[in-house]
């Protein structure tokens, strides 16, 4: 018992990189494919993809009817609220076009779906 115990304390910080490795790899491999910018229903949902510059902590939701206006300044993308709120998105420069592109679209068709 102390054998595997004092096996288990010296191999303490390979044992934690591989599991943080491995967390890593299947966040990742999870939402390779997934679209930054998704409608649902009423809301807009931000998600964690390998599109992002930076990995937000969770996924976001935010409702469409709040959103007002959206900004590009450099690789940030930032959606404005009618609550005087902004959440930006870092996007990593080579996907930049084709985010802001999916993004104006998604902002015109919350604004055609608000007059409905």
């Amino acid at each position: 018992m102390e054998e595997s115990f004092s096996f288990l304390m010296q191999n303490l910080s390979l044992i934690l990189l591989i599991a943080l490795a491995s967390n890593y790899f299947i966040l990742h491999f999870r939402n390779r494919n997934r679209e930054l910018f998704e409608l649902i229903g009423n809301e807009v949902l931000i998600n964690r993809t390998n599109k992002l510059q930076f990995t937000l902590a969770s996924k976001k939701t935010i409702p469409i009817e709040s959103v007002v206006k959206i900004e590009v300044h450099g690789n940030r993308l930032s959606l404005f609220q009618n609550t005087s709120n902004a959440t930006d998105v870092w996007v990593q420069p080579k996907h930049l076009e084709s985010e802001i592109e999916k993004a104006m679209k998604k902002q015109k068709t919350c604004l055609a779906m608000q007059f409905f």
